[in-house]
This record gives C-alpha cells, sequence and structure tokens, in this order.
C-alpha cells in the first residue's frame, strides 16, 4: 500500500482553513475515491507534509490518479493558496526536478493492511542525498532486531525530498510521543547508538524544535475522524 507524499511550505496558521477545505472534500468525494484508504496532514516549523495512503499496488496508479482526476486537480487548486513550493537548500546534492517525494527505505516489506487504524508519527529533519545507502543500513540493522517490535511499529518509511528527510512510523498506540518517550527512558542502549549514529548525517531542520510534525488534520476510510 504505496503512500503518495507531497511537502512544501506551509503557514501553520492556515491549518483552520486547510482543515475545512479537506473535510469538505472528503466528506463529499473520499468515498467515490475507494483505492484512498487514509489522508493526513501534518505541520513542522514552514512546512506541511501531506500523506496519503492508497489501496494499489503500484504508486502510479496512484499518482495517476491524483493528477488527472478533475477532483483531485481541482482539491490541489484550492490548497495552492495555502501550500507553497519548497526550494531546497544550496547544499542539496539531489535532483530539483521530481514530481513526488522519494521513499528510499520501507520496513516491513508486506503491506500494511488495516493502515485505516493506525497512527502516524512524522520527524523531520535534514539529509544529503549521498547519505541514503547509510541511513537504509542504519535502519535496516535496527529493524531486524526487536526494537521495532518493541516500540509497537507497524510501518516505517524513510522519504526525502530536496533535502528534506521524512521519517514515517505508524503505530497501533494512539499516543505516538509516548511511545517513543518510554524508549527513550527505557535507555536501550541498541537505540541510542542508532540514534547518535544518525545525528552524524540527518541534521535537524529547526535547531530549536524536537523533530517531531504535528498532524492537524486526519481522514480514514470507514474509520473518519
Amino acid at each position: 500500500m504505496p503512500s503518495i507524499i507531497t511537502v512544501g511550505t506551509f503557514d501553520s496558521a492556515n491549518a483552520a482553513d486547510v482543515t475545512r477545505i479537506l473535510r469538505e472534500f472528503d466528506g463529499e468525494v473520499a468515498s467515490e475515491l475507494p483505492r484512498l484508504r487514509r489522508r493526513q496532514v501534518f505541520h513542522y516549523s514552514d512546512l506541511y507534509v501531506h500523506m496519503q495512503d492508497w489501496d494499489v499496488d503500484d504508486p502510479d496508479e496512484a499518482y495517476r490518479i491524483l493528477t488527472t482526476d478533475p477532483r483531485c486537480t481541482r482539491l490541489d487548486e484550492r490548497l495552492s493558496a495555502y501550500f507553497g513550493d519548497y526550494a531546497a537548500a544550496k547544499d542539496w546534492d539531489g535532483p530539483h526536478d521530481q514530481s513526488r517525494v522519494e521513499r528510499f527505505y520501507l520496513w516491513p516489506a508486506e503491506r500494511l493492511d488495516k493502515v485505516e487504524q493506525a497512527y502516524s508519527a512524522v520527524i523531520v529533519n535534514r539529509q544529503r542525498q549521498e547519505h541514503i545507502p547509510e541511513v537504509s543500513r542504519l535502519f535496516a540493522e535496527s529493524d531486524a532486531t526487536d526494537i521495532p517490535h518493541k516500540m509497537g511499529t507497524l510501518r516505517r518509511q524513510l522519504c526525502l525530498w530536496r533535502g528534506v528527510y521524512l521519517h514515517i512510523q505508524d503505530f497501533a498506540e494512539p499516543d505516538s510521543i509516548k511511545v517513543i518517550s518510554e524508549v527513550w527512558t527505557e535507555g536501550d542502549p541498541r537505540f541510542l547508538q542508532l540514534v547518535d549514529d544518525l545525528t552524524q548525517v540527518i541534521p535537524p531542520y529547526d535547531p530549536e524544535g524536537n523533530s517531531l510534525a504535528t498532524r492537524f488534520y486526519h481522514w480514514a476510510a470507514e474509520v473518519s475522524a
């Protein structure tokens, strides 16, 4: 089940207006898009993260629907008044013309069948393209242990967009902050080492923040909230 993710600039003061637009669309149209299973929108610093989970095998199929269905394109037009384009930092070493966010790591490989009932946490940092192999290796080694199971992680996605690093975790537990905090409190040396290794290659996006984005909108098929 692929996630189609878009990232751009955003003023969180406009969260109420964006929520109103999305509630109207999802209340009237989402049920007519049966393969759209969940929508979540987060804000962090000057960014938004818009994540849509689709019940399709090929992410290109979901992307085609989003870019050709007139209802979806009208929604994008309405949101464009609030969602701006993000210009990469000068030290970004990757492509600028990609049409969508690149997912470079996924665990587990199996689809998340009950995505509507999962709860997501999004961590935002910075990353260069050249560090994809190292970051992937670090997480692959950690995910081969019992750490993700101790955290209750159902799915992990690592994504990159013009130097913006996104670490998206789906949990069964609704309070993702509590889950992450408990792992810190337990002080598992393997987890602490992972964090230390990652900080060497993934600097903070906002040095004054805690890297955890705030979800301000959520819709899920059959479990709408």
